[in-house]
């Protein structure tokens, strides 16, 4: 049995050390484990495995802890802290299912200043947000309107078909910054950097379509598919060439609300689409609001659009409450964040947990709130950096220990099949259901992924052969191969923990 063991290993020292930082297949499966495997082997193939020389110049933190036994089986630089990129979103849902509950619902109040007569609000509309991020086309049928229609369906219950005043939207629950500390200049114009806001539309992205005129040389059509009234594009694209490959530059411009698209596309070609940042998303939450009023037969003509009031702002004048709406529960915004590395979602969440703790929705106010629960988990303050909610800042540092007792404090909590559930799982959903595949890994790890530049990230659960419920984290930091490269190394590991039968 010792000697088939050693060949084994041999083996899959040779697999890695051929495939260097080539292309790799995640269909390549680590070599089953014999019947009865010893932990001397494991840790002996999981060395090979993460020595590959492709990363020879960069940096893995690798912890995996039985869950079940208590011990840890490898360890690999675990105590060191790297960027952990969207393994941050683990933080943070673990903090917001501890402290808030999987049954938390965001609130949003709908109230009037004024009096209906004859059918017509005469007065303002307010809109008092609590930063609910699922006014958005995935939790209603790809509609993301269909919160605002509800909405127009109340109004008339209520016996209004006209609305002879301002659309207000009291934002003042979430404080500036909107954004994360860190974050890049050129990520902001993007979805995936979208701001957070206490009134939120549409995950607060819009999706830019540009396509090709017929002939080369003339100007390309750029347009906004969701809300054309939340941003003026100025366009610089051009159609290119039939060979040519498309090249799109979106960025800033100079006014609050304007975005510059520039680059070419060839002819031919199929319209070009690119989610991006809506500058100003309360202001957009009030324009779908009147579309959507508008839509469903309430006269909004002698409707005003604004004043937005933020943080720090006077308060509304006195009004009373229409009706409130609720958002799905936390249980089920939690699987967005976590499934598909939604950034506002954890961004959001962050800045809930100050708001419900002490009243103040900052970034600062929700990360003591998080501190304090991580300490429950004995995680210190001081031996790690959260500085924003979602990992899309390299200024968040943690180490593999870290994540492991959070994923093994979350194991033992009551709200653990809810954080379970939300996480990834391989070869079916999320941002891992193409890896894995074809072996005892698929449909087993649920884990959630880190990707920023030099970044790979992974943690969560794997269940061996031998039925023992691991805890895994997995971060790669600095390494100068492709980022798939890097997936492999942590794919063969998990195949490996797999197919592990402890003696």
């Amino acid at each position: 049995m010792k000697i088939k063991a050693s060949v084994i290993s041999l083996l899959l020292a040779g697999v890695l050390s051929l495939c260097g930082c080539a292309a790799r297949s995640t269909t390549t499966v680590a070599p089953p484990a014999a019947p009865a495997d010893t932990l001397e082997h494991l840790r002996e193939d999981l060395d090979r495995i993460f020595s590959d020389p492709a990363f020879a110049g960069a940096q893995w933190g690798v912890e995996v802890l039985s869950l079940d036994r208590g011990d840890v089986l490898y360890a690999r630089n675990s105590t060191s802290l790297y960027m952990p990129a969207s393994n941050n979103k683990v933080l943070t849902a673990a903090a917001a299912l501890v402290r808030l509950g999987p049954d938390f619902r965001y609130q949003t109040a709908v109230s009037t200043d004024g009096e209906i007569a004859e059918g017509v609000l005469h007065g303002n509309l307010v809109i008092a947000g609590t930063g609910d991020p699922s006014a958005a086309a995935r939790f209603h049928e790809d509609d993301p309107f269909r919160v605002f229609r509800e909405w127009a369906r109340r109004l008339k219950e209520s016996g209004v078909t006209g609305i002879h005043g301002a659309l207000i939207a009291d934002g003042r629950a979430f404080s500036e910054p909107s954004i994360g500390s860190g974050w890049e200049w050129d990520d902001l114009p993007f979805g995936y950097a979208a701001p957070v806001t206490a009134l939120q539309f549409n995950e607060n992205l819009l999706t830019i379509e540009v396509a090709p005129a017929e002939k080369e040389g003339v100007a390309a059509s750029v347009r906004c598919s969701t809300l054309a009234d939340c941003v003026s594009i100025e366009s610089a694209v051009v159609t290119s060439a039939a060979s040519s490959r498309a090249r799109i530059t979106i960025r800033r411009g100079e006014a609050p609300d304007s975005l510059v698209v520039s680059g070419s596309v060839p002819a031919g070609s199929a319209a070009h689409s690119r989610t991006v940042a809506i500058p100003n998303p309360a202001r957009c939450f009030l324009l779908a609001l009147r579309k959507a009023l508008e839509e469903e037969g309430i006269d909004v003509s002698q409707a005003t659009v604004g004043p937005v009031i933020a943080a720090g702002g006077p308060e509304p004048a006195e009004t009373r409450l229409l009706f409130s709406h609720s958002s799905p529960p936390l249980s089920e915004i939690l699987k967005p964040l976590l499934k598909v590395s939604q950034n506002l979602y954890a961004e959001t969440l962050a800045r809930t947990l100050g708001l419900a703790a002490g009243g103040e929705g900052s970034f600062e106010a929700g990360a003591e709130v998080l501190e304090g629960i991580l300490q429950d988990m004995a995680i210190e303050r001081g031996s790690y950096r959260y500085a924003d909610g979602s990992g899309l800042s390299r200024h968040n540092l943690v180490s593999a220990d870290l994540m492991i007792r959070i994923l093994r404090f979350m194991y033992r909590h009551r709200n653990f099949p809810h954080f379970y559930d939300a996480l990834p799982i391989a070869g079916v959903d999320g941002t891992i259901r193409g890896r894995m595949r074809g072996t005892r890994a698929e449909n087993n790890v649920r884990a959630k992924t880190g990707s920023i530049a030099q970044v790979r990230s992974l943690s969560g659960y794997v269940r061996t052969a031998g039925g023992e419920m691991l805890a895994f984290s997995m971060l790669a930091n600095n390494f100068l191969v492709s980022s798939r490269s890097a997936e492999y190394v942590q794919d063969s590991a998990l195949e490996r923990l797999a197919n592990f039968n402890r003696q």
